[in-house]
């Protein structure tokens, strides 16, 4: 069982209010045991340093100034850590198995977003590998008919009819002086 006194009985040994008491217990984090019900339980040592809290007060000291200049109140500061509640081990096992879920569902989700990238981006490069072959077959269409079009000239330049050569195919012909100098 518990040891210590109820809020009641020490707000009456003190002469205040029980809501005073436990505001000065959490404004100066006083460490105190708590029942089944939360109320607290002050054990003989915290009486001490409410009673001096209560004495500083009616000298006319802020509870500011309280905490600043009372070096018991700065000793609780460091040596008190907030209390922290152990987790029972199946409430731990039952969340982490819940996060592990969540993690699960996190990478099934990232994997078919990935895949989703990928096919755009295949998607997307078949349309451009089609557009370029469209672009090519244009090409050697034009070269086809280029072709087909000089086939003849071709022909007469080499059965040595250059006469008929268009005037715009006919290379024009440089002096022989021309041609010294010029290399």
């Amino acid at each position: 069982m518990m040891k210590g006194f109820k809020t009641k009985a020490v707000s009456d040994q003190l002469g205040v209010n029980p809501t005073t008491i436990q505001r000065w217990i959490k404004y100066f984090n006083i460490p105190c045991q708590t029942n089944e019900q939360g109320h607290y339980l002050i054990a003989e040592k915290e009486i001490g340093l409410l009673k001096s809290i209560k004495d500083q007060l009616n000298d006319g000291l802020t509870m500011k100034e309280i905490l600043e200049k009372d070096t018991n109140f700065q000793m609780l500061k460091k040596d008190v850590l907030p209390k922290k509640e152990m987790i029972r081990a199946d409430v731990f096992e039952q969340k982490l198995e819940q996060l592990m879920i969540h993690i699960e569902q996190l990478e099934r989700k990232l994997s078919v977003k990935a895949d989703e990238v990928v096919e755009y981006q295949v998607l997307q490069h078949r349309s451009e590998l089609d557009s370029l072959f469209s672009m090519v077959s244009k090409i050697d269409e034009r070269m086809r008919k280029m072709e087909q079009h000089l086939a003849p000239v071709q022909k007469k330049v080499v059965g040595e009819n250059v006469s008929q050569i268009p005037a715009k195919l006919e290379k024009p012909k440089k002096n022989k002086l021309m041609r010294i100098f010029s290399l």
